[in-house]
Order: structure tokens, then sequence, then C-alpha cells
């Protein structure tokens, strides 16, 4: 656990440091701001003045190559060679001229004073003279020497304005260069003047004029930068905060009037930011060293509270491990912690009094006397606990005044319990004892009924064989009344052969009698026929015999056949009475069997519901032998507790209210 101390050090050194970061990031914030504000208000009119500065110089010396090409002996056609020559040669020894030339009307050289081109007609500044007609002042140009010069040039006009020659003079680049190098700011700082194109026209570094460097060179168009250097080249003036090189700079532009050019004022913010950093840096000097003065401060002054409060919280710690005996030290600090120290001193001293009061109140509580009240004096919240006591004290007084009371009647009411849940159990054993030979019973009848279905079904199979054997019976019969038919056909067909017999004997006879009285006429001749004849005669009887026997016998057989015709259809009807009489028997017994099976089914459920109540009688038997022992049990416990109530000395007004 982190001490009170270290806390007070740790909050207060971190709310410091929050401030002084704070401060310190408010006071950066507000002079890189500050700086930024002043340098960019500063540098607009800064680059502007610039830009007059320059235009000014240029001017100058544009108003004296002016003053030159008006002059009479230029502007009269009719001058002389020689006096224009003696003219050129006075203004160059007079005015700083690198050269000084005059040029014809279609740009090739007439005559001049120093180093120049004898034709310029394909260089801009004749181009531009010649479009405009006015003075022109030409970019800045290295010659082969490596020297640099700012060329200008004017038309030189007659009387009428006509163009009759052109005067170009070459100055010095000192004159810019003059300018460039009294713009200084800061360390590094300082302008420089380039075209629309972007090369420099001067610079503090003549270097780079002379190479022909291009400001606009290496940059992106979608740059910053770029898009600033190309709004200037435009004419707008302006000034801005940028990337220049990876380096933060201030940035001011202007165009160079009376010039296709601009000039621009390029410082480093860090220039100016060193003052703010050091600024900054004594700041944080300053905090630290006050940080730690304080701190030095604040760790004494933690200390004594420290020390103070470790004394009472130790003593709080004691007295929450139940240490009420040790005393409580107090530091003269004149504080809060004093005044805490001795209201804890109080505040133990007082506890001790009440804890003892009510030490010996619960003791005797402890002791099974209600006869006691809590009556020492109590202050503060500690009354709350006294009253809550003496509330507690009284409720106990009642309780154990209604529990002697309830113990009593529960005694009384368990006994009766008791006594019933007894008869229950001998009714529950009676009516188990039933169940069991109402289940038994049951089982019999059911076993019965099995019985019974078991021969119905057996029953069932051998109508199903009857009917199927009186079935092939009627086909049988069918069959031998139709070979009965047949055997009375064929009688009959046999009768009237045995008839055509008789018939065909009895013309034999006739021819036999014929042939024999015939045979008598023939005498000797015809006595060998006769006796033929005679033979045939006695077959022809014995035919008509035999015919006749014959005759007799199939009409008996026929009487005989219908008669077991007859017979054949009584049977047939009989059978067939027999196969219905078979069929209703088979549909009885199929009745029969499925009356038995519902039967079977209906006493197969009694029989559960019969176990089910037989199940219910076990349960309701022990349930009942259970509530007898439990009911046991509780006048036993109703006697004990009536025994523990009556070991309670309870006051007065309650024990005699117990007692009626």
């Amino acid at each position: 656990m982190t001490s009170i101390r270290k806390k007070i050090v740790a909050n207060t050194v971190a709310i410091v440091l929050i401030l002084a970061a704070t401060v310190v990031g408010i006071l950066f914030v507000t002079t890189r701001y500050m700086t930024e504000s002043i340098m960019l208000n500063v540098l607009k009119p800064l680059v502007r003045t610039a830009s007059q500065t320059v235009e000014g110089n240029l001017h100058l010396l544009a108003d004296r190559l002016y003053l030159i090409s008006d002059n009479h002996e230029l502007t009269n056609p009719q001058t002389p060679r020689d006096e224009k020559k003696a003219l050129l040669e006075r203004m160059v020894s007079g005015i700083e001229f690198l050269s000084l030339t005059l040029y014809d009307s279609d740009g090739y050289r007439e005559m001049g004073e120093g180093d120049a081109p004898a034709d310029i007609s394909g260089e801009s500044i004749y181009k531009k003279m010649k479009e405009t007609g006015y003075l022109v002042i030409d970019d800045t140009h290295t010659l082969a020497n490596g020297d640099l010069q700012i060329t200008i040039g004017t038309p030189v006009l007659d009387s009428e304005g006509n163009t009759i020659s052109y005067l170009v003079g070459c100055y010095k680049y000192d004159v810019l260069n003059d300018v460039m190098t009294n713009i200084n700011l800061g360390r590094t700082g300082g302008a420089y003047i380039f075209n629309q194109e972007g090369r420099l026209m001067a610079s503090p570094d003549r270097a780079k004029v002379a190479e022909g460097s291009n400001v606009l060179a290496g940059l992106d168009q979608g740059e910053e930068l770029y898009d600033r250097m190309a709004r200037a080249s435009t004419g707008e003036i302006g000034a801005a905060r940028l990337k220049m090189n990876g380096e933060a700079t201030f940035l001011a532009y202007a165009p160079v009037r009376g010039t296709n050019w601009t000039i621009c004022i390029a410082v480093p913010r860090a220039d100016f930011m060193q003052i703010g950093n050091r600024a900054i840096l004594w700041t944080l000097l300053v905090v630290l060293l006050l940080l730690t003065a304080a701190l030095i401060r604040i760790r004494r002054f933690s200390r004594k509270i420290s020390d103070s409060l470790g004394s009472v919280t130790g003593r709080i710690q004691r007295l929450s491990e139940g240490d009420l005996a040790s005393p409580v030290e107090v530091f003269s600090t004149r504080d809060e912690a004093e005044t805490l120290a001795a209201a804890l001193r109080e505040t133990v001293g007082d506890i001790n009094g009440y804890l003892g009061e009510l030490r010996d109140t619960l003791s005797r509580l402890s002791e099974g006397n209600l006869d006691v009240t809590v009556s020492g004096e109590f202050a503060g919240d500690f009354v709350v606990m006294k009253d809550s006591l003496n509330r507690i004290i009284e409720y106990l007084n009642n309780v154990m005044n209604e529990l002697q009371t309830v113990s009593a009647n529960i005694l009384s009411e368990s006994l009766e319990l008791a006594g019933g849940a007894q008869r229950v159990n001998n009714s529950s054993e009676r009516q188990a004892a039933s169940v069991t030979h109402l289940r038994s019973e049951s089982d019999t009848i059911f076993s019965n009924i099995r019985m019974v279905n078991d021969h119905a079904q057996q029953a069932e199979v051998l109508m199903e064989r009857v009917n199927d054997q009186l079935a092939q019976g009627g086909r049988q019969m069918e069959l031998l009344l139709t070979a009965m038919d047949r055997i009375d056909s064929n009688a009959k067909e046999i009768g009237k052969i045995a008839k055509l017999m008789e018939d065909i004997s009895f013309q034999t006879n006739l021819l036999a009698l014929n042939a024999s009285v015939e045979a008598a006429h023939a005498g000797s001749a015809g006595k060998g026929f006769s006796v033929v004849a005679e033979q045939v005669r006695l077959l022809a009887n014995q035919s008509a015999e035999s015919a006749q026997k014959t005759g007799e016998m199939l009409e008996h057989s026929q009487r005989q056949v219908a008669e077991g015709l007859d017979f054949a259809n009584q049977s047939a009807r009989t059978m067939g009475k027999i196969e219905e009489i078979s069929k209703e028997v088979t549909k009885i017994m199929e009745g029969l069997v499925s009356s038995v099976q519902r039967q079977e089914g209906a006493l197969d459920e009694i029989i559960g519901e019969i176990n089910e109540i037989s199940s219910l009688s076990d349960q309701n038997l022990n349930e009942s032998a259970e509530a007898a022992a439990a009911s046991q049990q509780m006048t036993q416990q109703a006697e004990a507790l009536k025994r523990i109530s009556e070991q309670f000395n309870l006051r007065k007004n309650q024990s005699d209210s117990v007692q009626v």
C-alpha cells in the first residue's frame, strides 16, 4: 500500500509538472504563432519596399538612358555620325555604362562604346522594343568573361514620333547586387529576383545567377512552393509559411513593376525562433528549480502529516483487530491530524465503556437470563445500539413467551397427529391387503380370459379348416353331379342302342324265319340254308333276350342313377347349408375372438390401474408409516422444545402470562 506521504509528493509533483508542461507548451505555441504572425505581417510590406527599391534603381537607370535617347543629336536624322559618336562617348564617360550602343531600325549596330553585339535583331530586347515602342528592361545576362550585366533599351524617336534607331545601354550587375546584399533577415535569410520562367535575375549568390539557375527546377506542380512561385511570377503580392529545401521558411513575394521580374524574400523560421526557444529553455530551468524547492518543502510537510496520520491509522488498524486497551498517541501538530488523534482517543475510551455495558448484558443473556436491561449512558449512534439491544431483549422475552405457549400447543397437536397418523397407517395396511387380493383375482381372470382367447383362436383356425374342407366337398359334389348326369346320359344312349339291337334281332328273327320257310320250299337244296337260318334265328332270339335283359338292366341302372342323382343333389344342398352354417359359425368365432381380445385389453388396462392403485397404496402405506414416525419424532422435539423454553428466565409479566 502506498503511503499518504508518497501520494502527496507524487500528486503535487504531477500537478506541478502538468502545469509546467502546460505553461511551456502554451508559451511554445504562442511564441511560434506570434513569430509567424509578425513575420508574415512584416515580410509583406518589406518585400513591397524591396520591390520599390529595385524599381527605383532600375527606373533611375532607365531615366538616364531615356534622357540620352531624347538628345537632339540622336533624334535628328540629319545629325552627322561624328556628333552622335561624340555624344555616346561623353555619356559613357559620365555614367557607369559597360556599353552604350546605337542600333538602326533593323537591329544592326551603327555605333557605340564598349563591348556590344553587332546584331540584336534576334534578341528579346529588340523584339520587345519593336513591339511596344517603349523602353524595355531586359533580363540579366552573363558576359563572356563571366561578368553580369543589366541591359536597358529604348527606341529613338524623331520629331514626328517615328522610330529611327534603338539605343541600348548595359549597366553593371552591382546595381541589383547592392540591393540584394542589403536585404539581410536572420542568419541565412535573403532576397532574390526571378523572371516569369523562374530563372534567377538577381541573388546574393552571383554564381547561381551566372549559371542561370531556375527556382522552379526540381519542384512538383502539386507542391505549395511551386504554387507560390507560379503565383508570384504572375505579379501577385503575398506571404506564406512553407517548406523550402526541407526547412520551414517564411516566403514573401512582389512584382518588380516595369519588368517581368518578381522579387522574393525567404527567411528560415529557425532564425527567428532562437530567442523564443531560449526563453522556453530558461522557463524550463526556472520551473525545474522551483519544482526542486517545492519538492523539498512538500517532503518535510508531508513527513509531519504522514507521521501523525500513521500513528492514528495504526491505532485504528489495531482497533479493527479488537485491541481496545492500547493508548492513543497524540502528536502536537496543531491541525486536523492532532484533532483526529484526540477524537480517536476519546472514541476508544467511550467504546470501551459501551462495550463493557454491552458485554455484561450479553453475558447474562447467554446464561438464559432475559430479565435484563441496558441502562448505561450512551452517546451518538451508540444510543441506537442501546435501544436496539433493549428492543431485542424485549422481543426475545415476547418470543420466548410465545415459544413456551406454542411448544405446549405443538406437543398437544403432535400427540393427536401421531394418533391420526397411526390410524392412517392401519387403514393403509388394510387397503394394501385388499388391493393385493384384487390384483391376484384380476390376474386369475386375466389368465382365464387369455385361455378362452387361445381356445377361441384355435376354434377359429379349425372352423377355417372345416370351411376349406366343406368348400372342397362342395366342389367334389359338383363334380359327382356332373359325372352322374353324364352316366344318366350314357345309360339313355345305351338304352337306345339296346332297343335298336332288340329291333335288329327281331328283324333278324323274321329274316331267319323267312329263310327257313324258303329253305323248306327248296327241299334238300335248301336244307343247309335252313340250318343256317335256324342258327341265325337262334342267335337273333338270344340277341333279343340279351337286348331285353340289357334294357331291363339299363332301366334299373337309370332308376338307381336317378335315385343317386337325387341323393347327390340333396347332399349338395345339405353341404351348401352346412357351408353357410360353418361361415356363420366362423363369423361368430371371429366376433368371439375379437370380443375376447377387447376384454383381454380392457382387463389388461384394469390390471394396470390396479397395479398403479397398488403402487399408490404401497406409497401411501410407506408415507403413512413415515408420517407416523415423523409425528412421533415431532412429539419428541416438541417435548424438547418445551424443556428448552422453560430454561429461560423471563420477566415477571411475561412469565405470569405464560402461567395464565
